[in-house]
């Protein structure tokens, strides 16, 4: 097969979107498949570092784009580089991920006209719940509520001119048809790797040794990992963590692990607590001992799709608490794998995880749970449904 992936972003930006296409690009060029695949350029321009030399790489015009300093997205000189890449490879399918990303950007429908002149099957990959950013970062989130309903529909829209729209998560999926999706398929279509991301990563005093922390070795400790912006909850984190402190004290020790533009803010809630560590971004290579190395996993980010950081603590045997939202109870299973709150229910979250902190046998309840999924979350099981989805779609 030979298979164009128009993609939103590609690594090193490190998010949901390019871990994914980073995941399949190698398990289609080791199938034997031909692969083209198509992302914003760095600011240099220059070839993603470690893409399989078998991909050929299209680098689009592009501007930053986002809190991340790396991050970028395609400008609308971007849409004839797009045509010349795709006519040059003859793809047999085209597959965009983030499609109303790169829509904005180009101002226009990322390459539907060249598929429907030439009647290649396109399928689009919904990820990212952006509607549900309108008003996320202040204390008038309800009053955004019409404004995301109008967004959520436009969405929809956009996404039936593809052939189909894969979607990772059947609440996700549930809720785009509720505003009109007519084309879409739920799916375990995300993964991790299950190699990388291991139990048996953890080491005795790993905090001490790699860290310079011996403090929090012998101690509970809960991760929080991902980008330090509003998106992911950090507006309840400064109610939540000052009272697990006030509950728990030492006995917790909580480890902050990300970058982002809130990194002060939460340097200075982190370095309030009794026990607290922010260790700044951590190279991709290390998450998986961060994780095996920790005790419990925790969001409190409404906006999740399918989130691959979910995949791979559950993949460590980490018990996960998140909130009732989006797509999360649709990976966190409430009293099996980790714990469910309602969002805003900061009290219940603070017992929730107090519970777990002070009955070692309740942790490990869960910490069995999550270890039963590891065969479910894979890379190799989700290519396989994606391939399996893919196969179905006719122009």
């Amino acid at each position: 097969m030979r298979i164009a992936i128009l993609a939103s972003g590609v690594l090193p930006v490190l998010d949901g979107v390019t871990v994914s296409v980073d995941a399949r690009v190698r398990r289609l060029v080791a199938r034997g498949d031909e692969v083209l695949l198509l992302a914003p350029a760095s600011a240099d321009r220059t070839r993603p570092a470690g893409l399989p030399p078998a991909v050929t790489f299209a680098a689009l015009p592009s501007v930053p784009f986002g809190a991340a300093a790396s991050d970028r997205n395609v400008v609308p000189e971007a849409a004839a580089e797009i045509d010349r890449a795709l006519a040059g490879f003859r793809p047999d399918l085209i597959h965009v991920d983030e499609p109303e990303r790169l829509a904005l950007g180009l101002r226009r429908l990322p390459a539907r006209a060249f598929a429907r002149r030439h009647r290649v099957p396109l399928v689009a990959f919904f990820h990212t719940n952006f509607a549900d950013y309108l008003g996320s970062g202040g204390n008038r989130y309800g009053l955004y509520a019409p404004l995301r309903a109008v967004v959520w529909r436009a969405v929809a829209q956009l996404y039936n001119r593809y052939d189909a729209t894969l979607v990772p998560s059947a609440a996700s999926l549930a809720r785009l048809q509720r505003f009109g999706l007519a084309n879409g398929l739920a799916g375990r279509f995300n993964g991790t790797d299950t190699q990388d991301f291991h139990p048996d990563l953890r080491r005795p005093g790993y905090w001490s040794a790699r860290w310079g922390r011996p403090d929090l070795d012998g101690r509970a400790v809960m991760l929080i990992a991902g980008r330090l912006t509003a998106d992911k909850g950090w507006a309840d984190w400064r109610q939540v963590l000052p009272a697990l402190a006030e509950r728990l004290g030492d006995s917790l020790a909580v480890v902050v692990a990300g970058d982002g533009a809130l990194r002060g803010d939460v340097e200075q809630l982190v370095a309030a607590l009794p026990c607290g560590f922010l260790s700044g971004p951590v190279p991709r290579a290390e998450i998986g001992a961060l994780l095996a190395n920790s005790d419990l996993y925790a969001t409190l980010s409404r906006f999740e799709n399918a989130s691959l950081a979910v995949y791979e603590a559950l993949a460590s045997g980490l018990p996960v608490l998140a909130l009732e939202a989006g797509g999360l109870p649709g990976q966190v299973r409430h009293g099996v794998n980790g714990l469910l709150f309602r969002p805003g229910d900061a009290p219940g979250f603070v017992e929730g995880t107090a519970r777990l902190v002070e009955d070692a046998a309740a942790r490990h309840a869960l910490r069995a749970g999550a270890l039963a999924e590891r065969p479910l979350l894979d890379w190799d099981r989700a290519f396989a449904a994606w391939l399996d989805a893919l196969s179905a779609v006719d122009p």
